[in-house]
């Protein structure tokens, strides 16, 4: 397969309009028209960005050196006052990095939902969405959220078809985009085709590559916890540089890959050390040598403590490992996880106490035990065998390899409820929290691997337990 190939062929692909990205320019103009929008046109977003302040972007502050990993919370109101309040607390707190979280409605291309709920809400004077309808609000009110900010706003949604969003937003001038095809649509989706929303992304990835300046382009981020449920570590890198280099084909320049705390030390360092090396590996063998790659890690995504003193004891541990691992960013969770949507102070309480953290917490050599090493080699190894695979697919674009290996259960994510998910890859976690395979299903791992996955798995007391119940303990490992 040719990694810089641009074209698609029809590899199981669901029709002939998706099957290749033609020319953006036309595109584009058909997705702002069909938005209804008078103001936003093929040149708004280039403009403003190019006039922003380059500590504005999310890509320059990856090239610097930071020294511990940055920090960027979540969140997302409705209102714009509610945001704004927010987005100066979160400022003040110390964020490197201000999020800007989407609302349901939005995330599913209902505007027009998102929109009533919105202009309801302001009358009733209550929250009627679960995040910011950056559509409905248009971009020349958003930028009004950042006057006096001169951080990053990364964009967080969740969203298959992210065109429409991504072009608000980068008008905006929000500078990192989240998402990608995968990432985004089976955690996120059940019946959204994933041929469908790979070419949306492709228009995402492409867009981010031509609107940016030249000497500070814009920011893609994928989002590597997936269902944040007993994902194993090959299935998480495996997707990660496949998005990674679905984006340089579209000319991204700037990426991050990224992952969730799994609850394992051990396995955390892993990740991180074979994310590194595997995405250095296969852009250099693409001739993606101008791609900068930064690496992110999640606090804990799984069921938080109620009790706020053991909720911000899993935020310092989370903060510390950040650092272990080496991140470049963490996204931190808040002591009201357990209870909803944070309120705008605890938020900014837990930048002030992850940065607190992280600023006293030394640097850290490169770690390294026996069982790390054998965390790594085997990850490692599962990885190269599962994307030898993917891109030796017999098709004429990697984004036709994708979806089939998706569609055949070569890339198989534990409980995401997408329907085009193969759902036959089995996980359960042996000594030291550490995740284990049970069963491959169709994901391509050799016999070796196998064996030793079952040899770290080892006896269980709980064996004997249905599968069901043991995934309900595990949600609950950390909590």
């Amino acid at each position: 397969m040719r990694g810089a190939d641009r074209t698609c062929d029809d590899g199981g692909m669901s029709g002939a309009d998706d099957s290749c990205l033609g020319d953006l320019d036309d595109e584009r103009a058909q997705v702002i028209r069909a938005a209804g929008s008078t103001d936003l046109d093929l040149s708004t977003a280039g403009l403003y960005l190019d006039s922003l302040p380059r500590s504005r972007f999310a890509s320059v502050a990856y090239q610097r050196d930071h020294g511990r990993p940055y920090i960027q919370p979540r969140g997302g109101f409705p209102g714009w006052a509610q945001q704004r309040a927010l987005t100066v607390a979160l400022h003040r707190a110390g964020a490197d990095f201000i999020p800007l979280t989407i609302d349901s409605h939005t995330r599913h291309n209902d505007y027009a939902t998102a929109g009533k709920l919105l202009e309801a809400g302001n009358a009733e004077r209550r929250d009627l969405l679960n995040g910011y309808p950056l559509v409905s609000h248009g971009f020349a009110r958003t930028r009004e959220l950042y006057e006096g900010v001169d951080v990053p706003v990364s964009l967080r949604h969740g969203t298959p078809d992210a065109r429409l969003l991504t072009e608000v937003a980068l008008a905006s001038g929000i500078t990192e985009i989240e998402g990608g095809g995968l990432c985004y649509t089976l955690p996120y989706a059940k019946s959204y085709p994933i041929d469908r929303a790979l070419m949306h992304w492709q228009y995402v990835d492409r867009l981010c590559a031509l609107v940016g300046p030249a000497d500070a382009p814009i920011h893609r981020e994928s989002f590597g916890p997936l269902t944040a449920t007993l994902v194993p570590p090959v299935t998480t890198v495996v997707i990660q540089l496949c998005e990674l280099l679905l984006a340089a084909e579209q000319g991204v320049r700037s990426f991050a890959v990224s992952f969730g705390q799994t609850g394992s030390f051990e396995q955390d360092v892993a990740i991180a050390r074979v994310l590194r090396r595997q995405a250095a590996r296969l852009l250099a063998h693409f001739g993606h040598r101008d791609v900068r790659i930064g690496l992110v890690y999640h606090q804990w995504m799984g069921a938080f403590p109620t009790e706020p003193t053991l909720a911000w004891q899993l935020i310092a541990v989370s903060a510390a490992l950040s650092r272990l691992v080496g991140a470049d960013k963490v996204v931190v969770k808040t002591p009201e996880e357990a209870i909803g949507v944070p309120r705008i102070e605890s938020n900014a309480d837990a930048v002030r106490a992850v940065r607190y953290v992280l600023d006293m917490f030394p640097d850290a050599a490169p770690l390294s035990s026996e069982v790390i090493d054998e965390e790594d080699d085997l990850i490692d190894g599962e990885v190269t065998e599962v994307m030898e695979h993917v891109l030796h697919q017999a098709t004429g674009s990697l984004l036709a390899a994708v979806h089939r290996c998706v569609v055949s259960g070569v890339v198989d994510v534990p409980f995401a409820p997408h329907e085009q998910n193969a759902g036959r890859l089995l996980t359960d976690r042996g000594p030291g929290r550490r995740i284990r395979i049970l069963s491959p299903g169709a994901v391509p791992l050799s016999p070796a691997h196998l064996r030793r996955e079952r040899e770290l798995l080892g006896a269980r007391p709980d064996e004997r337990s249905m599968l069901w119940e043991r995934l309900l303990r595990d949600v609950r490992i950390l909590a």
